[in-house]
């Protein structure tokens, strides 16, 4: 189509969100601040980003493919939120996980944790998966 191929070239790729005289854009000039996404491109972001969380975490933790379905939710719904680096400093955490020692593996995400001091909700619900080997949807 070549009224795609002209925008395309006209309108430069960003990955990253940029100032667009003060909108916020992204993309091929994807006004996020007016226009946004959809709901179906909010799913095909999200199943991008978890399929690169899913690599991440198995390429850092041995012990991942040895989880239950169940725990490994869990696990990638806390490195989801967390981002790679700052799940990556739960070593007590990975610890116990690799040592199959759930419950303690869950202490140390709830309660006393910072993670659970900002998002106590989803802390707590990551933690009793993890330790229950349980997930309610």
């Amino acid at each position: 189509m070549k009224a795609l191929e002209l925008i395309k070239r006209q309108e430069g790729l960003r990955l990253h969100p940029y100032d667009d005289n003060g909108d916020q854009s992204i993309g091929y000039g994807r006004n996020l601040t007016s226009v946004g996404i959809t709901e179906a491109e909010a799913e095909h972001l999200l199943l991008n980003d978890l399929d690169r969380v899913l690599d991440e975490v198995r390429s850092r933790y041995d012990y991942f493919d040895g989880l239950s379905e169940n725990r490994q939710i869990a696990v990638l719904s806390l490195a989801y939120n967390l981002g790679a680096t700052r799940h990556a400093k739960f070593v007590n955490h990975h610890g116990k996980m690799a040592a199959g020692l759930y419950a303690e593996g869950a202490a140390e995400i709830y309660p006393n944790s910072l993670y659970a001091q900002q998002v106590p909700n989803r802390a707590k619900e990551i933690a009793e998966i993890i330790a229950s080997d349980t997930l309610e949807l």
